[in-house]
């Protein structure tokens, strides 16, 4: 019988790629979903759909029984009602180790975030650290891997970007443009988050990983231009003047563009060693350039709605 690893949030992005991964290697998967509607991406042989309010801890209680590993993925970047970053990044988090403990699970591996830290400036960052501390405190064999910016299929940050790029002809980029991130493709998490099931010698570690080039928010942007093989001109806005702008957006839209905690976040260098996920995992992760042909799918009329902070299925669930 195949080892059984339950993953939380396996409907999200990353989610539906561990899943994948997980399959692919022979593992039985129990697949943690909030609720139906976007299970067909994870339609796979050996992927048993569960529907589960993890901040309930009886019903995490009952999904944990018999699993080998658990796989956290449950976390948000932008609070909506009934869905704060205090529930779902840390009491979530908290309930999922908790019943992972009472099962006797193995193996738990926790996505964590680059920039988490107890004294975070942002409280996305501070509930990341507090889920990772949840984790840390278990006794359970571990490991928490912090990611940068991931990208690829269904990813929300390239999407929208890309959707802005190709509706407008000047893309409005927040501050100089300047701050720096480590883009990673989702596979290539995956195939960290494998490794950390499989291999003894990441147990009880916290690691960071991130993609093989630091870019800046211009970079990326300039890249997503070419890949459309568009001219693009950057309007290079004060984040004084993007502030009430943001704000505005947040009270008229239901799921705005960006909000002002990730505003301020973009002024924020995340990034971590160059090499680590090599040295670690003994592999190069693959290049932003070149790996999101993705966005090419996205039409004009996508373009729009993305912009507006309404990502059509197609594109979230690619």
């Amino acid at each position: 019988m195949p080892e059984v690893v339950l993953v939380t949030g396996a409907t999200g992005f990353v989610g539906r790629h561990v899943v994948k991964a997980l399959v692919d290697e022979g593992y039985s998967v129990r697949a943690l979903a909030r609720r139906a509607g976007r299970e067909e991406a994870i339609s796979f042989p050996g992927v048993d759909v569960r529907y589960v309010d993890v901040l309930d801890p009886g019903a995490v209680r009952d999904v944990v029984e018999g699993v080998f590993a658990v796989v956290n993925l449950v976390a948000i970047i932008k609070e909506r009602r009934g869905a704060t970053f205090q529930d779902i990044n840390y009491l979530a988090t908290a309930n999922v180790v908790t019943s992972a403990r009472g099962a006797g699970v193995h193996r738990f591996i926790h996505m964590g975030a680059v920039g988490s830290s107890d004294d975070a400036k942002f409280p996305y960052w501070r509930s990341k650290w507090l889920g990772e501390q949840a984790v840390l405190s278990s006794h359970i064999p571990y490991t928490v891997l912090r990611g940068s910016l991931i990208f690829g299929p269904g990813d929300e940050f390239i999407n929208k970007l890309a959707g802005v790029v190709k509706a407008s002809p000047m893309i409005p980029v927040v501050g100089g443009g300047q701050a720096k991130l480590q883009p990673m493709h989702v596979e290539d998490v995956a195939r960290c988050i494998v490794a950390a099931i499989q291999r003894d010698d990441l147990k009880n570690q916290t690691l960071e990983i991130g993609g093989p080039e630091i870019l800046t928010f211009d970079d990326i942007a300039d890249t997503i231009a070419r890949t459309y093989s568009l001219r693009r001109f950057k309007l290079h806005i004060p984040i004084r003047i993007m502030r009430p702008l943001v704000w505005a957006l947040q009270r008229l839209l239901p799921n705005p563009p960006l909000t002002l905690h990730q505003l301020d976040m973009l002024t924020l260098d995340n990034v971590t060693e160059l090499d680590g996920v090599e040295g670690k995992f003994g592999f190069t992760p693959r290049s932003l350039g070149g790996n999101i042909g993705y966005i090419k799918k996205i039409s004009r009329f996508d373009a729009f709605r993305i912009a507006l902070g309404c990502t059509p299925k197609h594109v979230r669930d690619h």
